[in-house]
């Protein structure tokens, strides 16, 4: 639950996943491309951090303790749909986990592992999505 500041397009990311590692991986690899970084490590802690801040793009790992992706998934189309643009889901669950997630609701999905340059153009790529959406 920490936050990488960096001065650049104003872009925000909030990473929701559970391992540590790729939390710490994804404010290096975001924070230097300039996004302002927060992690989450379940959806019920995300849920928070949307409570009180504006993000460009939601990185979402599906399968997570406590509140998973899914449920995540579930309360941001109730309570903000408009948020689900944002999310770009990643995720090492079986194809059949994967093959149950309406794709067309979320920005994109990204299988783990990962690259990590592809990694960072969607990130690019959803915020400069949304800012356009919101103008």
């Amino acid at each position: 639950m920490s936050r990488v500041d960096s001065p650049s397009r104003g872009w925000s990311v909030l990473v929701v996943d559970d391992d540590p590692a790729l939390q710490s991986l994804f404010q290096t690899l975001l924070g230097k491309d300039g996004f302002v970084v927060d992690c989450a490590p379940n959806g019920r802690v995300a849920v928070d951090f949307l409570l009180r801040n504006s993000y460009s793009v939601i990185f979402l790992d599906l399968m997570m303790p406590d509140v998973s992706g899914f449920e995540f998934l579930e309360r941001l189309e109730r309570d903000s749909p408009g948020m689900l643009r944002r999310v770009i889901v990643m995720t090492a669950a079986a194809q059949r986990v994967v093959d149950s997630l309406d794709e067309s609701r979320v920005w994109s999905v990204i299988r783990k592992p990962f690259d990590i340059d592809h990694l960072v153009q969607s990130a690019r790529e959803c915020a400069a999505g949304a800012a356009v959406a919101l103008r």
